[in-house]
């Protein structure tokens, strides 16, 4: 009996988990405001044209992310480039939602120390590669929710297909029966406890 309740319990918690991140692009967004927010973390208003750490200091704090320890940000006239990433012509589907750009953006990355709880500003470097970026459909339309790292420079591969392009219905019949199943586990799991 405890060795089923384990295995229940394993699977309803992989299946919660794989269902936080839709299996490919443009797939409609679990919340509305997933693109508002990438908006806010990666491309505020007043994004600093400088390396001035006490200027960086007080975007992180007007933006409320002194608590990510890496962050990355793009300047106001890079926005349409990014957005596109999530389009056929420009970006390639990587893996689940993610696509990676056709081309290298530059773009700034900063390290902060979370640990002194004052928004302490380790590191701002520029760096240029091709981006990662989570795309999900929120208000008709494939947009930009998640900025993913790069670490490894990764570039896109011409055997995968575009991005934009929309996901097929079972996609989404995938996910309601995993929705489904998840809901048959946790209910069985209650019975047996």
């Amino acid at each position: 009996m405890a060795f089923l309740t384990l295995i229940l319990l394993t699977s309803a918690l992989s299946l919660c988990s794989s269902l936080d991140i839709n299996p490919k692009p443009c797939m409609r967004a679990k919340y509305n405001n997933a693109h508002a927010i990438f908006l806010k973390r990666h491309l505020p208003d007043g994004v600093p044209k400088t390396w001035d750490q006490n200027v960086w200091n007080a975007l992180l704090r007007q933006i409320k992310t002194c608590g990510r320890p890496t962050q990355s940000f793009f300047h106001e006239n890079d926005r349409e480039r990014v957005n596109a990433v999530c389009t056929k012509a420009g970006g390639k589907q990587h893996s689940d939602n993610l696509c990676i750009s056709k081309e290298k953006f530059s773009f700034v990355t900063v390290r902060v120390n979370v640990n002194e709880g004052l928004c302490g500003i380790k590191s701002i470097r520029n760096e240029t590669k091709h981006i990662i970026l989570g795309c999900d459909e929120v208000e008709n339309m494939c947009r930009p929710v998640h900025f993913e790292g790069n670490p490894n420079s990764l570039t896109p591969s011409n055997n995968q297909p575009d991005c934009g392009e929309r996901s097929g219905s079972s996609s989404g019949f995938k996910a309601t029966m995993s929705k489904s199943l998840l809901v048959f586990i946790l209910v069985a799991l209650t019975y047996i406890l």
